[in-house]
């Protein structure tokens, strides 16, 4: 149930943000008309929820903080909060202890460490059994376990920025060496780019590595090497006690092979253009999407590694832009 909604004209700046590496938003408020605060003080049921809307894109979250402005003339108010995925870490929800004694799908893992939560899950990667008694944890809360679930082929969990919903997708839903020939989530035109910056970043160019499980006569040991490459320049070897079939190990392996070479974050700034879109506009631009940017130099194509959304009010103005940084290969891509 959403406690409080409200429209970008109630603030005068609002600021939300995600990425690869974490599991869910964060957003930064500023009210303009402080009266609004109590209905975003959290009560003895739990933090507030709330949702916001920009240009019919929506997002849910809980106010976890708040502070009075005394710079601000009319008494404004600043408050910051996250997705409503963090009632599945703590303060909010308590550790658990957990051994899965019986063959359970990592599917099914997941969406146990959610029964009676009121969250679902959507498992968007490798699936496969992990036999009784390796997977297990100590003091552990639900989204650390469902985190570390993901980890073990390479994936991250997202929040979905609407719903009470996680999903856990392969930190590289589509290998670099890939993207030029699919489907982009975006096609990005070089004219509605407002400001661009770019930061050069390299790594080895890797084309092997060994994936290992780590219980004896559960896990197995695999040697993943790139299509087409001599499999002689190894990134460092990874383990999981979860690793227990070679599509495990593979998909693993794929992950850390997928970052290598030359590569640049390079961060766009675009409008946030109003739901339906029209011809030429983008939606938001999520972590993880595949974009198309297509330039006066070239088109090249990249993977969103996270998004900032600010919103600012001049006057009568209101003005929302995106900025996602995307991660381009000019080893394995374009």
């Amino acid at each position: 149930m959403i406690s409080s909604a409200w429209s970008p004209s109630a603030q005068s700046r609002i600021s939300l943000s995600a990425s690869r590496s974490a599991w869910g938003w964060t957003f930064d408020v500023e009210l303009a008309d402080p009266t609004q605060l109590p209905l975003l003080k959290p009560t003895a049921a739990g933090p507030r929820q709330f949702e916001v809307s920009l240009n019919g894109h929506v997002w849910t979250g809980i106010i976890e903080s708040f502070q009075k402005q005394r710079e601000f003339a009319d008494g404004g108010v600043r408050l910051s909060g996250r997705s409503r995925t963090a009632l599945l870490a703590a303060p909010y929800a308590p550790a658990r202890v957990k051994v899965a004694n019986e063959d359970r799908s990592m599917a099914q893992l997941v969406a146990e460490e959610l029964a009676d939560t009121g969250f679902t899950s959507e498992y968007q990667t490798v699936d496969w059994t992990v036999p009784g008694g390796a997977w297990f944890y100590d003091a552990s809360t639900p989204l650390e376990a469902i985190s570390a679930l993901a980890e073990a082929s390479g994936a991250v969990v997202q929040s979905h920025p609407q719903d009470l919903s996680l999903h856990v997708r392969a930190s590289y839903p589509t290998s670099p060496w890939l993207w030029r020939e699919t489907q982009p989530a975006h096609v990005v035109q070089e004219d509605i780019v407002l400001t661009e910056s770019l930061q050069m970043r390299s790594a080895p160019l890797y084309d092997a590595v060994v994936v290992t499980g780590e219980i004896p006569g559960k896990g197995v040991t695999c040697k993943v090497r790139k299509a087409g490459e001599a499999g002689q320049l190894y990134a460092q070897q990874v383990s999981s006690p979860l690793i227990s079939v070679a599509a495990a190990g593979a998909e693993r392996g794929r992950n850390v092979l997928s970052d290598r070479g030359e590569q640049a974050a390079v961060d766009l700034t675009v409008p946030l253009f109003p739901k339906p879109l029209k011809a030429g506009e983008v939606g938001a631009i999520m972590p993880l999407d595949l974009v198309e940017v297509v330039a006066a130099e070239g088109t090249w194509h990249g993977q969103c590694e996270s998004l900032r959304i600010e919103v600012v009010i001049d006057q009568q103005a209101v003005v929302i832009e995106q900025t996602a940084t995307i991660e381009r290969h000019y080893t394995d891509a374009d």
